[in-house]
Formats: structure tokens, sequence, C-alpha cells
């Protein structure tokens, strides 16, 4: 699927410059000065150029674990057919595909790194810079947490048990000692022979 997506995106690189390099953009494709915008429609003028920007925005570039962060593609092209795309640490991102924002809900660890996004249109294509996005984890000290908290729970299980088993031991050793002195005064009283 990704490398479908990183196929697809050069092939549209590739018509898009096979078009539109040989021949002229159009004019809602190019900034120019407002002296020079006087010059004919029809030819581009000189101090014309394709000078377009794609940047991203962040809700949040260093996040906590858990945290929510919108990365948002931004650009000033005209109003012209657009396909974005999205790539982390140079790969093709198929949960970005045409799409202007990535959002991440409860941001994980493994969200981290650089991202770039792309815009493909009839004016041409541009990427952005990258951009960092950092995600502080908590999950080692929630293991450590975790871990300490099974522990202490295994010792007072630990302690009960045997607090339990000597309570009950010296019951035992009770009970046995009442039947032994039960037995004793419930026994029949010696034999001793008549004497005549």
């Amino acid at each position: 699927m990704v490398m479908r997506e990183i196929l697809l995106c050069l092939l549209l690189d590739l018509y898009h410059t096979a078009c539109f390099a040989s021949s002229s953009l159009p004019a809602q494709c190019l900034i120019c000065n407002s002296t020079e915008a006087t010059l004919s429609a029809s030819k581009e003028p000189g101090g014309c150029k394709n000078d377009f920007k794609v940047w991203i925005n962040s809700t949040g570039s260093e996040a906590q674990e858990g945290d929510d962060v919108t990365l948002t593609c931004v650009h000033n092209l005209p109003n012209v057919t657009l396909m974005f795309g999205w790539t982390k640490d140079g790969e093709v991102l198929s949960e970005g595909h045409n799409k202007s924002q990535l959002v991440f809900l409860k941001v994980l660890s493994n969200k981290k790194g650089q991202y770039c996004c792309f815009v493909n249109s009839t004016c041409g294509y541009y990427k952005s810079l990258p951009h960092d996005v950092t995600v502080n984890g908590n999950g080692v000290v929630i293991m450590i947490i975790c871990g300490v908290s099974a522990l202490a729970l295994v010792l007072l299980l630990g302690a009960t048990m045997k607090y339990k088993l000597k309570r009950d031991n010296a019951k035992h050793k009770e009970r046995m000692r009442q039947r032994a002195q039960n037995q004793q005064s419930a026994a029949p009283a010696p034999f001793t022979p008549r004497e005549s």
C-alpha cells in the first residue's frame, strides 16, 4: 500500500513536470509585482514567479503520552485542485492520504518523528520543511509504579497469609491439647481387682 502511494506521488510529480514545465503556468499560479502585473496577461511577465510555500502548524510539537496532537498542512497556493500527503521520517503515511490534517488522539511515543506534508496541484509540487514531533513517554514511570504496587501487594498478601497460618496453627494446637485433656477425663477409671 505504501509503495503504491510512493509510485503514485512520483508519477504525479513526473506528470506535473512534463505538463507544466514545458508550457507556461496558468496565470493563477504566478505571483507578480503590481507594476509587472499590468503587463500582458497572455505572456508570463519577467518578474512573475511560481513561489508558493507549504508548512506545518501543530497543536503540540512536544507532547506527553496521552495528549492529543494535530498537525495541519498550511499553504499559500491559490484556489486550485490540491492533493495532500504526509510523510513520517521519509516514509509516506497512508493515514494522511489527501488530508490536510493529521490528528493523533491519545498520542503514544511511537508517533514521535519528523513529519512533512506535501501538496500536489496544477501549480506544481510543494513540500514542507520537516517538523519534529516529540512525545515524552510516561510509560517507564507507569511501569515502575505498577511494579512497586505489585510487589507491595505480594508482600502484604504474604504477611497476611503468614499471620493467618500462625493463628490457625495455634488454634489447631489448642484444639489438640483440649481434645487430649477431654479424652483423659472421659476415660474410665483404671480397673483394679477387688481383694477378697
